[in-house]
């Protein structure tokens, strides 16, 4: 019995010997290793490395519902039964924002797309019923050791129109294209350089035959940022060129070019003792012959009543530039975590020489715009708001009008009521 286990043993050694020798013999496939994503800090909240690169990435964006109410107004031709009083909108956004760190400090991508969805009161008289969607690269551009290159919003703003929903109330182009250089000091002290879009800022360029851009809108900022807020101030070099001939010289003609200007300064500064997250902002804005910078984009229309808005006009040969100045206040206070409320008001007014006055007919005027939103963030990251807008158009002096186009009235005045419900969630 005992030899016959000891045979058994032998076996089953020699057995798992051969066994092991083949399986050595044999390639060996082994498991790559697993390359999860991981969280980002050194770039802030959100951000988490792409798998296989040193490269963070951050997503975001929100959905918005929205829906107006615009007090209806005589419209040219026509009456108020001409114009949509309701209008619905809805908007989609969605922000990359991508970066990584090199010995140039953080290299950054950005890019901000929306798509919106518009009817009724939303959109301009005169265009055909129904809804329309629209596409826009809000923000696309790169910042790496000190310089910002593609579309952003422009070096100029401050305010930028950051608590009320409707209107505006001062400086706020939008998005533009541009290349900034920005240096910055420490203690939170910082100064920039930017070439920006000219054409972006004209406005009324029928007044002065505007030609095409030769020189791009030069705009520099001086920005404090500390503990207690923020303070800025601003300026920008505007250049009008008219394709307009004026007689001759010895090149055979000549081609009238001026250039405006626009100084701003703003501050906002925040108020802990009245509710955590309460701020304020306070700025004024004065321009010659750039009347973008001051938030006048374009004509001032209220129904019937038209405030005519140009850069310049052409008078006996000269562009005669238009000047204006602003002036805006906004609050915001947290009533509660979830429950906050901002007040706002604008002032803006537009003056034209007494030349450009009596060759065209178009007299200075000022708009007001005052408003209120109330807004209730149920769970964290999702808005659901009410606002209250008023505008009011007040040329200087009377002014012609006319109902369907028949009947002439003088008007003093004009103004607008406006009511928005907004449903936002961001993420």
């Amino acid at each position: 019995m005992r030899l016959a286990s000891l045979v058994l043993l032998s076996s089953v050694a020699a057995f798992a010997s051969v066994s092991g020798a083949l399986a050595a013999d044999l390639p060996m496939a082994k498991a790559a290793p697993a390359d999860y994503v991981r969280v980002c800090s050194v770039h802030g909240a959100g951000f988490f490395y792409i798998p296989g690169s040193d490269l963070c990435l951050k997503l975001g964006g929100y959905v918005r519902a929205e829906y107006l109410y615009a007090q209806p107004k005589w419209s040219v031709p026509g009456n108020g039964r001409s114009a949509d009083a309701t209008g619905f909108l809805a908007r989609g956004r969605l922000e990359v924002d991508a970066r990584s760190s090199s010995e140039w400090g953080t290299i950054r991508a950005y890019f901000r797309f929306e798509l919106t969805r518009q009817s009724g009161a939303y959109r301009a008289l005169g265009v055909p019923a129904g809804s329309v969607t629209d596409s826009s690269l809000d923000k696309a551009f790169i910042q790496f050791a000190g310089f910002t290159a593609g579309v952003a919003q422009s070096f100029f703003d401050f305010y930028a129109n950051d608590l009320n929903y409707g209107g505006s109330l001062g400086s706020d182009d939008g998005q533009t294209q541009l290349l900034a250089y920005s240096a910055t000091f420490g203690s939170g002290f910082s100064a920039t350089i930017s070439l920006e879009d000219r054409n972006q800022r004209n406005v009324g360029t029928s007044y002065y035959n505007a030609a095409g851009e030769r020189l791009p809108d030069v705009v520099g900022n001086l920005l404090l940022d500390q503990e207690w807020g923020s303070a800025q101030l601003s300026g920008a070099v505007h250049q009008l060129n008219s394709s307009t001939i004026y007689g001759t010289d010895t090149f055979g003609s000549r081609v009238d070019t001026t250039y405006g200007f626009a100084v701003q300064g703003g501050v906002k500064v925040k108020l802990p003792m009245l509710a955590a997250g309460d701020y304020m902002w306070l700025q004024a804005a004065y321009t010659d012959g750039a009347l973008s910078y001051i938030g006048i984009n374009g004509d001032q229309v209220i129904g019937p009543m038209v405030g005519v808005a140009t850069d310049g006009a052409i008078v006996n040969g000269d562009i005669k530039k238009t000047q204006g100045w602003n002036a805006l206040a906004a609050m915001l206070h947290y009533w509660t975590p979830n429950i906050r409320q901002s007040v706002f008001g604008g002032y803006s007014k537009v003056n034209y020489s007494g030349a450009v006055t009596s060759t065209y007919g178009i007299s200075d005027f000022n708009t007001w715009t005052v408003g209120s939103n109330l807004i209730w963030s149920p769970v964290s990251a999702m808005d659901i708001g009410v606002e209250v807008l008023y505008t009011k158009l007040d040329p200087s002096g009377r002014t012609l009008v006319y109902d369907n186009g028949t009947t002439a009235l003088y008007k003093s005045s004009e103004d607008q009521w406006q009511a928005r419900l907004r449903f936002q969630r961001d993420f």
